[in-house]
């Protein structure tokens, strides 16, 4: 089988990245095209991933749509080139097209349900859309949900193992209590009107918690400068090893907070969206804690985050908790193996 992949975020890397791998062992081949990102085609070349760049995408709102058309444009063309079988990806939009006017199947799987302009520019071409359980929108007689996470695709067990040296290489001792802070750069377009830690904010929380242990910051933009020099300088592909060590992740992003809850660190999610796998994982494991963004939320979040970094059983009751989410969900790299297969 012949199957062509678009990758538009870092995380979608890391979804794929066994699948390409198991498929591509038992003779299937790929066409990968990439967005120009934060850390996508630095993914890509470590997990040799060979790929097509489609360049970094629109600012305003005007050149996403020309971008959009263009790379519509560009995906076609490549795709006729390739002769792909079938197309698949997270929900990116970019070659439903393509699949339409090649007469070829289009498969995506999504979790996030604020992603409405999407969800409209993909349902005229998708054939099928793949979902968790938990998803809280119905999409049609053609939705199909599947018991797991999408994280699961590469942080169960049979996939990752922490590498302790990680830590080590930032200074940080055994058991020594720290927090991983994630800021986001609000420039997708379903982030459109939303908002998060303002700069007095930023600082106030990171203060806070280095009252408790040492304080890292992954920000996808620039940050006050008085919280520039606790940026995260890391391997982007070493982010889990040091997810998995933390103490507690205080986040903007949603995939870094299922992330961490998978690996048995509490997360802090502070966003006006609300999540089916995120407040799942809050109801059902009390893994992640959600916040909205105003002044009261803010402030409860960040009194939230002081006491579970400051309290000395917080990991160890965290881990046990991951344990339960793997036990209670499937290996998704395996269910994508098996459903693609399937389908050829």
């Amino acid at each position: 089988m012949k199957i062509f992949i678009d990758i538009g975020h870092p995380a979608h890397v890391h979804y794929f990245r066994h699948f390409i791998r198991i498929m591509t062992e038992h003779g299937h081949q790929f066409f990968v095209t990439a967005r120009k990102r934060e850390h996508i085609h630095e993914l890509l070349d470590f997990y040799n991933v060979s790929f097509r760049s489609r360049g970094r995408g629109g600012r305003s709102f005007i050149g996403k749509i020309f971008y959009l058309l263009i790379t519509v444009f560009c995906q076609y063309l490549r795709a006729r080139k390739f002769k792909p079988d079938l197309f698949l990806d997270f929900s990116t939009i970019y070659s439903g097209p393509a699949a339409y006017l090649l007469g070829k199947p289009y498969i995506t799987f999504t979790d996030t349900e604020n992603t409405g302009v999407y969800r409209k520019l993909i349902k005229p071409f998708c054939r099928e859309v793949y979902t968790p359980k938990y998803f809280t929108s119905d999409l049609g007689s053609n939705h199909h949900r599947f018991n797991g996470l999408m994280e699961l695709s590469y942080l169960h067990p049979n996939y990752f193992e922490p590498d302790l040296s990680v830590p080590e290489s930032l200074g940080l001792k055994a058991n020594e209590p720290f927090a991983v802070v994630r800021f986001v750069g609000w420039g997708a377009v379903h982030d459109r009107g939303k908002q998060g830690f303002s700069n007095k904010k930023k600082i106030e929380l990171v203060r806070s918690l280095e009252r408790f242990g040492r304080v890292f910051i992954s920000a996808e933009g620039p940050l006050p400068e008085l919280l520039e020099p606790l940026r995260l300088k890391l391997a982007s592909h070493k982010i889990h090893d040091l997810l998995f060590y933390a103490t507690l992740l205080v986040t903007e992003g949603a995939t870094m907070a299922t992330e961490a809850a998978i690996l048995g660190t509490p997360a802090i999610f502070v966003s006006d969206f609300k999540l089916g796998n995120l407040q799942y994982l809050e109801d059902n494991y009390g893994m992640v804690l959600n916040f909205g963004t105003s002044e009261r939320e803010q402030n409860l979040a960040l009194k939230s985050a002081g006491m579970l970094l400051g309290r000395p059983g917080t990991k160890t009751n965290s881990a046990r908790q991951a344990e339960k989410i793997l036990e209670d969900h499937i290996d998704v790299t395996k269910f994508m193996v098996e459903t693609i297969t399937s389908m050829s």
